[in-house]
């Protein structure tokens, strides 16, 4: 090794918000720590995912704010949309964050090696310039990228990643997929005012999420501005100057000025030697035990990278439970479940908890509460946009096992009741709660209409 005087006592392959959290801790706890990162430091997240999203998101509602304005009174001269002026305020935003996830590191005493790196021994991590360190622990938190689907044609697509760096928004976009970041992608295309045809090779939206839920969204998603095409694969994509024709199982021809993959991500396992006994699952992922530790003993993985949630929020939990673990010597008994969901569609999806199959299999028998409403908000104006919540009641705890929403600050409330979930509160204790008048959540606290179902 070229550098044989140096070594940490935790070296961690990724620098987003896991690897971030792990190394922190770490390093406050006493431990000498480095860390490597060969992109922007925050990762998937802070730099191509959830941040950049929320604005994009964000972005895409005030066309219809500003509809709903004019019936509450306000007046206003044609509103023009500027791509550039978001992206360059993006751009500021996500700058500043790195910028801070930086500085929280170094204040925290952790070496930044701003690198590739690859993990080539049991102990030992190889950066990009050749030199190589030692570590008494190594972490993989390297996340997960965009998958491809393997057809003819499909370098001509781009992924999630790459829409945020477009130079100008495309008039007409296909968006292939049928989960979270396809539907929230393309809610974003329609609501900034681009055509957009969703593809779908599945019958169902949302593979996993309640099936109520999947049925409203797909209507709600269903516009002059975004068409919503189930049971429909795309066969091979080429290219005609500047545009992209499509070629779908059902023989139809699509053009499109872009082609967007949200076709699920891989974990990223790029930075494993193949020469490590590392077991990989057949989902790519890296297999970790409940302390994270991969088949090497001193190697371990937390995130995208080992497990299925794909969620930030489990990310940083998970590296917390490891370096309090590994260096703290807490044992804490910390368990990750009831994990709240959001998909920042339009309409806003919220959920947390068992859904109606789920519940079903494992209680047999459940007491579902559905309402479906107006939101004051839209009242005076035109549109019109319903807000859905689903309770689903264990019959015979009477406990509240599951909560589903679409509407407006969906993700918000979903939060509060992920609580209640973990809490363990019983439909009664809902009931007896006094409702604040007028809002949506008042909703959750006077649902009467009850369906009973059992296996």
């Amino acid at each position: 090794m070229k550098n044989k005087n140096t070594d940490f006592d935790l070296f961690v392959v990724g620098a987003g918000s896991g690897g971030v959290r792990a190394a922190r801790l770490a390093s406050q706890s006493g431990a000498k720590v480095g860390i490597a990162e060969k992109d922007r430091i925050g990762g998937t997240c802070v730099i191509r995912g959830c941040v950049p999203k929320k604005f994009f998101s964000y972005s895409s509602k005030f066309a219809k704010h500003n509809t709903v304005a004019k019936s509450y009174g306000w007046h206003h001269e044609e509103t023009i949309f500027s791509w550039d002026k978001l992206i360059e305020n993006k751009n500021k935003q996500i700058e500043k964050l790195s910028g801070i996830y930086r500085s929280n590191l170094e204040k925290a005493g952790v070496k930044i090696f701003e690198s590739e790196a690859n993990i080539i021994g049991s102990n030992i991590v190889r950066l990009s310039n050749g030199d190589e360190y030692y570590a008494k622990k190594i972490l993989i938190a390297t996340g997960a990228k965009p998958n491809f689907p393997d057809i003819k044609g499909a370098k001509y697509g781009i992924s999630s990643d790459d829409f945020f760096e477009l130079e100008k928004l495309p008039q007409k976009i296909i968006v292939v997929g049928g989960g979270y970041i396809a539907l929230e992608f393309s809610s974003i295309i329609s609501g900034l005012g681009s055509k957009c045809d969703l593809l779908y090779r599945g019958d169902k939206l949302l593979k996993g999420f309640d099936q109520d839920i999947s049925r409203i969204i797909t209507q709600e998603l269903q516009s002059e501005k975004c068409n919503v095409r189930l049971n429909t694969d795309v066969i091979e994509i080429t290219k005609n100057e500047n545009q992209f024709e499509v070629l779908t199982s059902d023989g139809d021809r699509l053009k499109a000025d872009l082609v967007l993959f949200a076709t699920g991500r891989l974990a990223n396992v790029d930075c494993i030697n193949k020469d490590l006994k590392i077991k990989i699952n057949f989902n790519n992922s890296v297999w970790v035990n409940k302390k994270y530790q991969t088949t090497i003993p001193s190697i371990f993985a937390v995130g995208d990278v080992s497990n299925s949630d794909h969620l930030t929020p489990v990310a940083i939990r998970e590296a917390m439970i490891f370096a309090r673990n590994e260096f703290e010597k807490d044992n804490g008994n910390y368990v990750i479940e009831n994990i709240p969901t959001a998909v920042f569609s339009s309409p806003e999806i919220g959920t947390v908890g068992l859904n109606e199959d789920q519940a079903l299999k494992k209680y047999k028998k459940i007491d579902i509460y559905t309402s479906s409403f107006r939101p004051l908000y839209y009242t005076l104006s035109d549109i019109n946009i319903k807000t859905y919540i689903k309770l689903i009641i264990n019959n015979k705890s009477q406990r509240l096992v599951g909560f589903h929403m679409v509407g407006d600050d969906a993700a918000e409330i979903t939060q509060i009741i992920s609580t209640l979930i973990n809490k363990k509160i019983k439909k009664s204790d809902l009931d007896n709660t006094i409702p604040l008048h007028p809002s949506t959540s008042e909703e959750i606290m006077t649902m009467r209409d009850m369906v009973t179902k059992e296996i």
